[in-house]
């Protein structure tokens, strides 16, 4: 199980192997990780990927923590029988790391990070779409209009894409084979079809989108074939004239 939770401070990334985080593990977990959110915030861009294994043979929770962060890529790791003890001590030596970093920073990667994600907000991230248009859109089950109402997505959601495979590296070797990135921005445009009265309407739209990115890759690195298939058939429907 992956969990993904994203703000203006930092981007969190929870790897669960084998198992899913109860609720009250996800709010117990956020709660520790309020003073590395905090403390993060100074750096664009910055990345907590926690990735937790139970060991069944000693009964113990075994958690690796990688902060990255412009111009290094901090680490740390902690066990114990109870998770949140485990969790608790990476990410106390997480925070010291970090406190260490902030003494002497990586000036100009901070800054071209800073410049990059300017860019993103200011100039590539559209303007949220008309909800009405794109909501009648959903109801009427026109995938064809859906997509007309979202045209101004296509670049940025494209960008996005390809930032979020840099992520993975085995998935962004197979781009060009059997993964093909316009592929992946199809498939997201068709589970935010399918998924539409999922989304909070306080939710800003391109955050909701965003968050289907990871779901969206995971899926199609399963099922490369069938997900290629689909995303041409919904390229055929919405490339039919209006």
């Amino acid at each position: 199980m992956q969990h993904i939770d994203s703000n203006d401070r930092l981007t969190v990334e929870i790897r669960f192997p084998g198992r899913d985080l109860s609720e009250e593990e996800r709010t117990r977990i956020q709660e520790l990780l309020r003073p590395l959110r905090e403390a993060a915030g100074d750096f664009p861009d910055a990345l907590l990927q926690l990735t937790v294994n139970y060991h069944a043979n000693s009964d113990t929770h075994h958690v690796e923590g990688k902060l990255k962060l412009p111009g290094r890529t901090l680490f740390s790791s902690d066990h114990d029988a109870y998770l949140d003890s485990a969790m608790t001590r990476c990410i106390r030596k997480l925070n010291r790391h970090l406190d260490a970093y902030k003494d002497n920073p990586d000036g100009a990667a901070v800054e071209q990070a800073a410049r990059r994600k300017s860019l993103e907000q200011d100039v590539i991230r559209p303007t949220d779409p008309d909800a009405g248009a794109v909501g009648r859109a959903v109801q009427n089950q026109d995938y064809r209009a859906f997509r007309h109402a979202l045209i101004g997505y296509e670049d940025w959601l494209r960008k996005r894409v390809g930032r979020w495979l840099q992520r993975y590296p085995e998935a962004e070797a197979r781009v060009g084979t059997d993964l093909r990135i316009g592929d992946l921005v199809e498939e997201v445009y068709l589970n935010a079809f399918e998924r539409y009265s999922e989304r909070r309407p306080e939710a800003a739209f391109h955050e909701w989108l965003d968050g289907l990115l990871d779901p969206t890759l995971r899926e199609m690195l399963r099922h490369p074939d069938a997900a290629h298939e689909e995303a041409s058939l919904a390229r055929t429907v919405r490339q039919t004239p209006m």
